[in-house]
């Protein structure tokens, strides 16, 4: 039997894979980071004393261009090397759930690929001022930054191939609500407002807090590059408020999606609709996210929560995915006008009552 494309859905992973997956996790993004991370602060702390104070703690293009107490770089290999990680992890452990998927696992990647990086780079800036009686004397370490990027790319691989990959097991779509025909000159819309689910808005703002937080440092000491966090700062920001509620309105026009600020927006004519059906999405299984996605199997994803959602097949173009609530009545009214087009429903399934 063929598959159909509206059948490629995931759902909860069975019990043992969840487990070893989360098991891998806590190994390769936890376990691993931290040690790494001990061995970095040993080295540090051992240094400390043969380091000028104050010691250089930011390069730019023309050498040190920021000076800082010895100590920091001790806060900077916790900071980066395991909080850093631990962030990933437990943002990936609160949204991931049981809908263990890739996207999982690169983070678990990341966070070992991190630790590594910062370990490199902490190490090595501490190691080349040991002896130095000024800063301004120390070297560039373009070298240094060099080695970190190897050593990220290299743990991340090692990362991703610790951790065992998981199979979702299919999900089933929601049951079907009936709607009467639409005769002819008749005209039904339904509309709906998709927002964004507590945890997501949650691990934005720790994102758009770190970001304030690596702008007023680098304003500080710094001034010159600040346009760099300041311009991520407003990306981030403006991503945020343009993906965090949508308006979906099924109607003869076909599917139409707006952020409810105005831009992005998504339209799917009636005449480029092949099939529709209400599902059960899993954002981070199916999307590795919340926000506006591309899924691995090429559907797009206007995906805000764990929950209903609307899923079209589209003329000539992957599925498109959108969660929100009362997404069988949305997918219902939709079928209704695909029916008087002459389209019958991609599968036959019972029908609920309408409501």
């Amino acid at each position: 039997m063929t598959e159909h494309p509206l059948d490629r859905q995931v759902t909860a992973v069975p019990a043992a894979d969840l487990r070893r997956a989360r098991r891998a996790l806590l190994l390769v993004g936890i376990v691993a980071p931290l040690a790494i991370t001990a061995i970095a602060v040993g080295l540090i702390l051992a240094w400390l004393p043969e380091l000028p104070d104050p010691a250089a703690t930011h390069w730019g293009a023309g050498g040190v261009n920021g000076y800082g107490a010895p100590v920091t770089y001790v806060w900077l290999a916790l900071g980066i090397g395991l909080g850093l990680p631990l962030l990933l992890v437990v943002s990936t452990l609160a949204m991931a759930r049981e809908q263990w998927g890739g996207a999982a696992r690169l983070l678990g990647a990341m966070a070992l690929a991190l630790s590594g990086f910062s370990a490199v780079i902490s190490t090595g800036s501490v190691a080349i001022q040991r002896g130095l009686r000024d800063a301004s004397d120390v070297g560039g370490i373009g070298g240094i930054v060099v080695l970190g990027f190897v050593v990220l790319l290299g743990l991340g691989a090692v990362g991703w191939f610790l951790q065992p990959h998981v199979h979702p097991t299919p999900a089933a779509p929601l049951q079907p609500v009936h709607l009467a025909s639409i005769s002819s000159g008749e005209r039904v819309v339904w509309m709906a407002t998709a927002t964004m689910s507590r945890v997501a808005v949650i691990i934005i703002g720790i994102v758009v807090v770190l970001v304030v937080g690596a702008t007023a440092v680098l304003v500080v000491q710094a001034a010159e590059a600040a346009w760099i966090p300041v311009l991520t700062l407003l990306i981030v920001g403006f991503a945020f408020a343009s993906t965090a509620s949508f308006r979906v309105k099924a109607g003869p026009d076909g599917l139409s999606i707006r952020s409810q600020i105005g831009v992005p927006r998504a339209q799917v004519p009636l005449d480029e609709i092949v099939a529709v059906r209400a599902v059960e999405c899993h954002p981070f299984g199916e999307f590795g996210g919340f926000g506006w996605r591309l899924g691995l199997d090429g559907r797009t994803g206007i995906v805000l929560r764990t929950g209903p959602a609307i899923e079209v097949e589209r003329r000539d173009k992957h599925p498109l995915v959108v969660t929100v609530d009362g997404a069988e009545v949305g997918a219902a009214v939709l079928q209704a006008y695909l029916d008087r087009a002459g389209r019958p429903p991609v599968q036959d399934a019972a029908e609920g009552d309408a409501s």
